[in-house]
C-alpha cells in the first residue's frame, strides 16, 4: 500500500472520531495522516478544522497548507475563512469565502459566511445582496430570512425586515430568537398588540428563559399594563438575579408607577452589576426626581440628591470618553419633574444640557449648515414635536405658528416624532410644505431634518418627548429655539433662544435661562377659543353636591406642592360645605394616593375631613373635561406652576379665576391671562391673600357673577393675537438674516 492510500486510511478513522466528537483522537490521527503523506490536502483541511475546535494557534497554517495543495478545494477555502474570521482577521477571511463561492456558486454555507463578514465590515448593501441570494438558494431555510431581517433593520428598512422575520417564523414556528426579535421590532414601531402575540409565543417556547420574560415585560409596559410587566421582570430576575436589563426595565416600569424608591433599587443594582451601563446611572439620576413629594422638606433632599447624582454622572461620562451608545438613551430619562419643585433650575439644567449635548456630539459629527437665504427667498423653518395632535402643546403654541406665519416669508416643515395621529395631525400636515411623521430611527430623523436644510428649528418643548430631546441636543440648523410647552430652560448649549411671553416673565427672567430670552408681546401665542362640543354633564355624575360651592382644581397633581396643601383646608373652614375637584394622576395610583394622604393630613390639622370636601375625578376625555369645568363655581389656580391651557379652556364657562403670581414664568400663566383681560383683583399678592380671595368668592355669589360678566366681556382680547405673530416674524428674520450678515 502506498503512502497516499495509507494516509487516506488513517484519515477515514480521523473523520469518524471527529464526527463522534473525539477531537483529541481526531487530531492525533490527522497529524499521522499528514506525516504519512504531506501532500494530502484533505488531511491538512481536517487537521485545521479540528485544531480550530480545540483552539490551537496553528489552525490557520494547516488550512493555508490545504488550499495551497488543492487550490480548487472549496470547503478548505471556506473553513480557512471561518478560522480567520474567528480570530478577528475579517479582511483576510473575505477572499477565502469569495474563492469558495467562485468554485461553487451554490455553496450556501460560504455565501452565508461571506454575507456575515461583509456585515461585520460595515458593507451592508453587499451583505444584503448575498443574504438575498442565500434566501433564494435555500428557500425552505428559516435562518437566512432571520439574518436578512436583522441586517435590514440595521439599515432602517424596518418593514422589509419585519417581512423576513415573519417568513422565518412561518418556516420554523419554533424559532425562539425570531419570535423575540419580531416582538421587539413591532414594539419599536408602536404596534404593541401585534408584538404581544410573538412575545407570548417566545415565552411558550422557552418558559425558563429570562430573556423571554424580559421581552414580555417590555411589550406589556408598552401596552400600559404596568403591574403585569413588573411581574414579568421579576420572573426574569428569579431566573437570573444578575440580569442587568431586567433590573433596568423593571426600574423604568416602577418609575412609571411613581414607585420611585423601588425603581432606584433596580437602577442601582443594574449600575452595580455593570458600571459601564451609564444608561442605568442616567436613569438612577432621574429617579431622584419623583412626581410628588410627601413634605416640603423632601423637596430639598431630593433636589440635593439629584444634583449629586448629576455631578457624578457627568464625571463618569467624561471618564468613559463620552460613549456614543448612550445617545440612544437620551430622552428616555429627562429631568421632567425638576421644574415642579418651584425653584430656579438654570444651573442644574445647564449641567444636564451640557452632558446630553456631549453625548450626541460623540455619536454624530457636526453637519454642514445651510447657506443664508437669498434676499427674497423664504426662511425655512422646521418645527420638531411629538404633539402634532390634540394636546396642549399643539394648542399652545404650534397651531398658531402653522396657521399664521407668513408663507411669503417662511416655508414650514413639520417633524412629528410620534406615531399618534388624529384630525389635528391632518390639519398640521396640510399647513406644512413637508410633513414627516414617525416612527423613524434617530439616524433617519437626523438625516430627514438635514436633507431639508432648515435655517431655523423650533422646539415647542424640550423635556416631554424622547426624539425631540435627542434632536434638540444636536446642531441641525444655524438658529435653534425652544419655547414654553415645557416652561423651563433646556440647559442645552445647542439651543440659542427661548421664546417666551413678555406678560408672563418677571423682570429678572433672563437669569432663569441658559438660552437668550425672547419676550414676545402679550401671551406670545396665537390662540383660538376651544372648539369642543360640550357634553351634558351634571354634578351628580361627577360626585358633586348640588348645593355646594365647587372650586375647580384639576391641574396635574405634581403642580401641587406640599407647602400649599393647607390652602384648601383653610378655604373649606370658611366656606361651609364647599368642594374641591381634583383629577387623578396619569402617573399612577401611587401619586393620587400620596396626594390624598397629604390632603387628609392638612384637613385634619384644622379639624376637618378631606373626604367631605375633596373629589377626585377620573382621567377625562377633552370634551368631558371641558363640560365638567362648567359644573364648578370658581377656578383655583395651582400655586408655583400655574395652569395655562386648562385655564384658557375654562373661559368657555366664564368662571372667576384665583391665582398667585409666582417668581418664575411657569407660575405666572394665569396672572398673565387675567392681566390681558384687565382683571387684577383675583391675582393674589401672597398665600394669605389667595385664601382670602377664594373665600370671598365662595361666600359671595354676586361677586362671582360680576367677575364672570367681566370675563365674558373681555376674554376676546386673548384670542387671535396677531401682535405676537408679527413680533415672532421680526425675530425670526433678524435671527436668521442678521446672523449671516454679521458672520
Amino acid at each position: 500500500m502506498n503512502a497516499g492510500s495509507r494516509s487516506e486510511q488513517v484519515l477515514v478513522a480521523a473523520i469518524a472520531h471527529h464526527r463522534s466528537g473525539r477531537l483529541v483522537d481526531a487530531e492525533r490521527l490527522c497529524r499521522q495522516a499528514c506525516d504519512i503523506d504531506p501532500n494530502n490536502a484533505r488531511a491538512w483541511h481536517l487537521l485545521g478544522v479540528v485544531s480550530h475546535r480545540l483552539r490551537r494557534d496553528d489552525a490557520p497554517a494547516h488550512l493555508a497548507r490545504a488550499v495551497t495543495l488543492a487550490p480548487d478545494f472549496a470547503e478548505a477555502h471556506n473553513d480557512r475563512g471561518v478560522v480567520l474570521a474567528a480570530s478577528g482577521r475579517l479582511p483576510e477571511a473575505m477572499p477565502c469565502f469569495e474563492r469558495a463561492l467562485a468554485l461553487n456558486p451554490a455553496y450556501a454555507e460560504a455565501r452565508g459566511n461571506l454575507a456575515r463578514t461583509l456585515r461585520s465590515l460595515g458593507r451592508l448593501d453587499a451583505a444584503v445582496t448575498h443574504f438575498e441570494r442565500l434566501v433564494e438558494t435555500v428557500p425552505g431555510s428559516a435562518g437566512p430570512h432571520f439574518e436578512l431581517a436583522a441586517i435590514l433593520e440595521m439599515m432602517g428598512q424596518v418593514r422589509r425586515a419585519e417581512q423576513h422575520c415573519r417568513q422565518a417564523i412561518m418556516l420554523h414556528p419554533g424559532f425562539f430568537e425570531a419570535c423575540v426579535h419580531l416582538a421587539r421590532m413591532l414594539q419599536i414601531q408602536d404596534r404593541p398588540l401585534e408584538a404581544l402575540g410573538y412575545a407570548e409565543q417566545a415565552l411558550a417556547l422557552r418558559p425558563d428563559s429570562a430573556g423571554a420574560h424580559n421581552n414580555m415585560g417590555n411589550v406589556l409596559r408598552a401596552l400600559g399594563r404596568l403591574q403585569p410587566a413588573i411581574e414579568q421582570y421579576e420572573a426574569a430576575l428569579r431566573l437570573d438575579p444578575n440580569f442587568v436589563m431586567a433590573h433596568y426595565n423593571c426600574g423604568l416600569t416602577l418609575r412609571s408607577q411613581a414607585r420611585i424608591a423601588e425603581a432606584r433599587e433596580h437602577f442601582a443594582r443594574a449600575f452595580a452589576l455593570r458600571p459601564a451601563a451609564l444608561e442605568a446611572e442616567l436613569a438612577l439620576c432621574m429617579a431622584e426626581l419623583p412626581a410628588l413629594y410627601e413634605s416640603s422638606a423632601e423637596i430639598g433632599k431630593r433636589r440635593s440628591a439629584y444634583a449629586d447624582r448629576l455631578e457624578h454622572l457627568a464625571a463618569d461620562v467624561k471618564q468613559a470618553g463620552v460613549p456614543a451608545r448612550l445617545a440612544d438613551e437620551i430622552g428616555s430619562h429627562q429631568p421632567f419633574y425638576l421644574p415642579y419643585q418651584g425653584r430656579n433650575d438654570r444651573e442644574l439644567q445647564s449641567i444636564y444640557g451640557a452632558l446630553v449635548c456631549k453625548v450626541m456630539a460623540a455619536r454624530y459629527g457636526a453637519p454642514p449648515m445651510p447657506k443664508a437665504p437669498a434676499p427674497h427667498e423664504p426662511i425655512r423653518i422646521g418645527i420638531v414635536s411629538g404633539f402634532f395632535r390634540q394636546h396642549s402643546n399643539w394648542k399652545v403654541p404650534i397651531k398658531g405658528w402653522l396657521k399664521m406665519l407668513d408663507r411669503d416669508r417662511f416655508q414650514l416643515f413639520g417633524y412629528h416624532t410620534s406615531s399618534d395621529r388624529d384630525a389635528e395631525t391632518e390639519l398640521a400636515a396640510g399647513l406644512c410644505s413637508r410633513f414627516v411623521q414617525g416612527p423613524l430611527s434617530l439616524d433617519a430623523w437626523r438625516q430627514t431634518v438635514l436633507d431639508d436644510a432648515p435655517h431655523v428649528l423650533l422646539y415647542p418643548e424640550i423635556g416631554m418627548d424622547k426624539v425631540s430631546a435627542q434632536l434638540a441636543a444636536q446642531r441641525l440648523a444655524p438658529v435653534q429655539c425652544c419655547s414654553w410647552g415645557h416652561p423651563v430652560t433646556s440647559g442645552f448649549p445647542s439651543m440659542d433662544y427661548f421664546i417666551s411671553s413678555d406678560l408672563m416673565e418677571p423682570a429678572d427672567a433672563a437669569d432663569h435661562y441658559s438660552e437668550r430670552l425672547v419676550r414676545l408681546p402679550n401671551l406670545s401665542i396665537y390662540y383660538e377659543p376651544a372648539d369642543i362640543a360640550l357634553l351634558e354633564v351634571d354634578r351628580a355624575q361627577l360626585g358633586l353636591r348640588p348645593d355646594a360651592v365647587v372650586y375647580w382644581c384639576c391641574q396635574s397633581l405634581p403642580k401641587y406642592l406640599p407647602q400649599f396643601d393647607a390652602v384648601f383646608a383653610r378655604i373649606a373652614r370658611e366656606v361651609s360645605g364647599c368642594q374641591f375637584t381634583f383629577i387623578e394622576s396619569g402617573a399612577g395610583e401611587a401619586v393620587t394616593q400620596m396626594f390624598r394622604q397629604r390632603l387628609d393630613k392638612a384637613f385634619a390639622a384644622l379639624g376637618l375631613s378631606a373626604s367631605d370636601h375633596c373629589v377626585f375625578l377620573p382621567r377625562l376625555a377633552p370634551e368631558r373635561f371641558a363640560a365638567a369645568i362648567g359644573q364648578c363655581d370658581a377656578v383655583l389656580d395651582s400655586i408655583g406652576w400655574s395652569g395655562c391651557n386648562s385655564i384658557l379652556e375654562s373661559l368657555a364657562h366664564d368662571l372667576p379665576i384665583v391665582t398667585f403670581e409666582g417668581d418664575l414664568m411657569r407660575g405666572r400663566h394665569s396672572a398673565a391671562i387675567l392681566k390681558m383681560m384687565g382683571i387684577r383683583e383675583t391675582i393674589a399678592r401672597n398665600v394669605d391673600d389667595y385664601v382670602a380671595i377664594a373665600v370671598s368668592l365662595g361666600q359671595d355669589q354676586s361677586r362671582r357673577a360680576a367677575l364672570s360678566s367681566q370675563i365674558a366681556g373681555s376674554k376676546h382680547r386673548l384670542y387671535r393675537d396677531r401682535e405676537c405673530i408679527a413680533a415672532l416674524e421680526v425675530f425670526l428674520e433678524h435671527a436668521v438674516r442678521g446672523r449671516f450678515d454679521t458672520a
